[in-house]
């Protein structure tokens, strides 16, 4: 069960990181509805993904809920600067 939790964290980080960095690539245009689909899902995901990171700690493979935990924790402090660095120095 711990490992399964382990895994869904780490899918979640994954989709959310990978939709991220998709809409930074190839940003949608304005007004299609995917376009703050990465902002909501950084706000949706982390904290589940969290929960369920450190529910899984004691997993027997420990690399996968560490992972899913970091990752989290990145994507949480990117969207943090991202809203108050990208918009007061760099005007995003």
């Amino acid at each position: 069960m711990k490992k399964a939790m382990a895994l869904i964290a780490l899918a979640l980080f994954a989709i959310t990181a990978l939709m991220t960095i998709y809409s930074f690539v190839f940003p949608f245009e304005a007004g299609q509805r995917l376009q703050g689909l990465w902002f909501g899902m950084i706000v949706v995901l982390c904290p589940v993904g969290l929960v369920l990171g450190v529910g899984s700690i004691g997993n027997p493979q420990p690399k996968f809920s560490t992972a899913a935990i970091i990752g989290h924790i990145v994507l949480a402090v990117f969207l943090v600067l991202y809203m108050t660095l990208g918009y007061l120095v760099f005007g995003v």
